[in-house]
């Protein structure tokens, strides 16, 4: 069997080569937001739908979406929002509000091991401006008393972070939302197989046009001449990873990366890699971080005790790596090279 593959930032997408013959080849567009490579593609729809008008769409509404939750843009609802804090309450968008909502939602189930307050610490590490520092043990400790996502209020409309200096980043949960809604219009508009990609997260609809079910494969964390570390068969799902690999720097020969720790205030040191699994995005894009952050034993466990969660984790042990698998992972999971 031949393969052709596309490449996604923790994530690669396999097409089959053989099988049946499709009615179309694949349509796609290619366009750069939320600081990532973002592509849609669409293997089928409805008759005498026009793809490209709905790839345009679901576009336009990604980037509308963005540049209401982005921390990075000055004419932002988040921008405003933290521009505010310890003072007056900001009008946002009911996208932003929903955002918000799930956000502390998630952040209660993981312990606040999952927090969006945490701008302001993303921020004193240099990520998100690429001025990298390893701040003094005293600056993360002060920083630390103004992340708290019990300090957001989000009530009718308006957001208030509770405490100054407060700061939201929503860069763990937005995408996935993002995505989420891209999916949903395509669908509306007669779409109905396909994937959206963002920087390591993806929702695929419908089923495969050849073979019903779609491969994943799942970046190797350290190794680029073997490139995958291993193969994901699923159905219509959505699929995150994070990893330490992305967005990080050496300093002294020790590495830090952008998944922080928001009880310690420094990297998450258990995991190199996590990948979820979940219905929507969002879930998957939000919890990967807070499994990621947990490490490979409570990780795994969080993931069983969740009905709709399913993942992979990667670690080191004795400088090898390894792996942890959530037991609906199991059947779909094979090791790149044992297929």
């Amino acid at each position: 069997m031949r393969w052709a593959a596309v490449f996604l930032t923790g994530l690669w997408v396999f097409v089959s080569a053989c099988g049946p013959a499709v009615p179309s080849a694949p349509v796609e567009n290619t366009f750069f937001l939320m600081d990532t490579v973002v592509k849609v593609t669409v293997h089928q729809s409805e008759p005498g739908k026009d793809i490209n008008r709905a790839i345009q769409l679901s576009a336009d509404l990604m980037q509308c979406i963005e540049q209401k939750t982005s921390a990075h843009s000055d004419s932002s609802e988040i921008v405003r929002i933290n521009q505010n804090s310890g003072r007056v309450p900001v009008t946002v968008s009911p996208e932003t509000e929903w955002i918000l909502c799930r956000a502390i939602e998630i952040s209660r189930q993981t312990g606040g091991l999952f927090d969006v307050s945490m701008g302001i610490m993303n921020h004193l590490w240099g990520f998100g401006t690429g001025l990298y520092r390893v701040p003094e043990d005293n600056e993360i400790r002060h920083t630390l008393e103004k992340v708290d996502y019990r300090a957001i209020q989000v009530e009718n409309g308006l957001v208030l972070l509770q405490k100054p200096g407060m700061a939201l980043d929503l860069g763990g949960i937005a995408k996935g939302y993002i995505i989420d809604q891209a999916v949903a219009s395509l669908q509306s508009e007669g779409m109905t197989a396909g994937i959206v990609e963002a920087g390591g997260d993806l929702r695929i609809f419908g089923e495969h046009p050849k073979r019903g079910k779609w491969t994943i494969g799942v970046l190797h964390p350290r190794d680029k001449d073997q490139f995958l570390y291993g193969i994901i068969e699923t159905d219509a799902a959505s699929i995150a990873t994070s990893g330490d690999y992305e967005r990080f720097f050496i300093k002294n020969g020790k590495r830090y990366h952008h998944i922080l720790n928001p009880r310690t205030g420094y990297s998450a040191s258990q995991s190199i890699s996590v990948t979820i699994k979940a219905e929507d995005a969002l879930s998957a894009d939000a919890y990967a971080t807070a499994v990621f952050v947990l490490g490979p034993d409570k990780g795994i466990a969080f993931i069983e005790s969740m009905p709709d969660l399913e993942g992979l984790v990667l670690y080191m042990e004795n400088e090898t790596i390894k792996h942890r698998l959530s037991s609906g992972m199991e059947s779909c999971f094979t090791l790149y090279g044992e297929r």
